[in-house]
């Protein structure tokens, strides 16, 4: 029974060009995408992507969406624009290049109230990333994860396209759930399953759940990571002992999932096999958002320091993210893997193609549209399409 898997890339503005190409997908299978694919995963714009498909969102609607409602997102394309002064204002000279409120105004209108939890079919995968416990947020619709919840698919997409120097990181409510191993008068030492890390749960609350104690409620002054051990704010009533549960309430300081999984591919797969599927029934189609072709040289790299690497750094790393997730697919599936992706030069059409994400001028968005319709529609690629949907039958 094939298992068809569909993963889009992160790359701000250029989710335009995966939108043109899947409108020409969703044509030749002659159904919605999301009767098609059994998961689809996102990051960044590609989450922004995925979650629209995934509610029943045609490809031309997200186009549309791109078209439209890009200047809100991105209002203003030079750092030292007048309208950015607010932000200076708020976070000082290091302020990221916009507000979150206009992402968050289009998500909304786009997705509405609908939550993660909400989408039963096909399965949806979004990544971001939280700062605070340095690890990737993996957000499913298909598992009750009671750290984040049952969150609002606008807010996990917005949480996956927070890109760091472009906009604020993102706080997201969760719960840490877990047994407690012993206590003391002033301390509660939490499962193994706890973060190691020293201080992540300083200055949060926990909460006895239940057994001994149950209903107690402290603020955690220190956190001895190595022990698992926290230090409270004022002693026990009762100590809670190896009957008790906790619940601490923490937040995910999320960022774009980029800098963990630009091309979620790898991820999909991952979870496809955990739920049981057989490597031989998986299939990829993984869709970029155009290869980025302009060139740092070798004086520049070695001479660079931190003012002149903050924005280019970004695009470094999702690039080469995007590049060792296409290479674990690829191990894995081999054959069954459709990597649709372009070099942003002007061979296809002969116009300029940016590789910024925010630029989002008309000329610009046209030109990465009639370039993702002449790649899709070139005969070698119509080719490499035709035998990937009848492998998939």
């Amino acid at each position: 029974m094939p298992f068809r898997i569909l993963s889009l890339d992160g790359g701000g503005i250029r989710g335009v060009v995966a939108a043109t190409m899947l409108a020409d997908i969703e044509k030749q299978i002659n159904q919605p995408l999301n009767q098609y694919f059994d998961l689809i995963a996102g990051t960044s714009t590609g989450s922004i992507l995925a979650a629209a498909i995934a509610t029943g969102r045609s490809s031309q609607d997200i186009i549309d969406v791109y078209t439209q409602k890009s200047s809100i997102i991105f209002p203003y394309r030079s750092r030292f624009s007048l309208q950015r002064l607010p932000l200076l204002l708020k976070y000082g000279l290091s302020a990221p290049k916009f507000f979150e409120d206009g992402l968050t105004q289009v998500l909304q209108e786009a997705l509405g109230n609908t939550r993660l939890l909400d989408i039963a079919d096909p399965l949806l995968l979004i990544a971001a990333y939280d700062t605070i416990g340095r690890q990737p947020i993996i957000f499913k619709s298909w598992h009750q994860d009671a750290s984040y919840g049952n969150v609002p698919l606008w807010e996990a997409c917005l949480c996956s396209a927070s890109a760091p120097t472009f906009f604020p990181a993102h706080k997201l409510d969760k719960r840490i759930n877990g047994a407690v191993n012993c206590g003391t008068e002033d301390t509660i030492t939490l499962c193994e399953q706890a973060s190691s890390i020293e201080n992540i749960y300083k200055n949060t609350q926990i909460r006895i759940t239940s057994g001994t104690g149950t209903g107690q409620t402290r603020t955690i002054k220190k956190y001895e990571g190595a022990k698992r051990r926290a230090l409270i704010d004022s002693s026990w009533e009762k100590i809670p002992d190896h009957t008790s549960t906790y619940s601490i309430k923490g937040i995910y300081s999320a960022i774009d999932g980029g800098v963990a999984a630009n091309n979620p591919s790898s991820c999909a797969v991952a979870e496809a096999l955990r739920l049981g599927q057989k490597v031989e029934d998986i299939s990829v189609l993984s869709v970029g958002t155009g290869e980025l072709t302009r060139v740092i040289p070798f004086e520049k790299a070695q001479s660079w320091g931190l003012i002149q690497w903050a924005q280019p750094l970004i695009g470094v790393l999702f690039d080469g993210s995007s590049t060792v997730h296409e290479y674990i697919t690829n191990q894995i599936i081999q054959e069954r893997v459709l990597r649709l992706q372009f070099k942003l030069d002007r061979d296809l059409t002969g116009k300029r193609l940016s590789d910024d994400i925010d630029d989002v001028s008309q000329e610009n968005i046209s030109n990465l549209i009639e370039a993702a319709e002449v790649y899709i529609k070139q005969p070698n690629m119509q080719t490499a399409l035709q035998e990937f949907l009848q492998i998939n039958q």
